[in-house]
């Protein structure tokens, strides 16, 4: 994790995939893991709209809860 990214209150772990920890983490994940049809569901849009909130506040709290409910509704097993 890159010292300038924020850290999320606490990791978002999927099993035997990756574990979400800061900023860097997050925007990594819908940039380079999410397909490209799922960016355009309405709950990635909001992720993606508090990722960039959450980058010039500083912020996370709000990222890691639309994270986590965009993860829940796509069926994905966090912990």
């Amino acid at each position: 994790m890159p010292a300038s990214s924020p850290a999320l209150p606490r990791p978002i772990v999927i099993p035997r995939i990756m574990t979400i920890a800061s900023l860097a983490d997050v925007r990594a994940l819908v940039e380079k893991h999410l397909p490209a049809h799922h960016r355009d569901k309405l709950p990635w849009q909001h992720v993606a709209d508090e990722l960039k909130a959450a980058a010039s506040s500083g912020k996370t709290a709000d990222v890691s809860i639309a994270l986590r409910l965009a993860l829940m509704l796509d069926g994905v097993e966090i912990e």
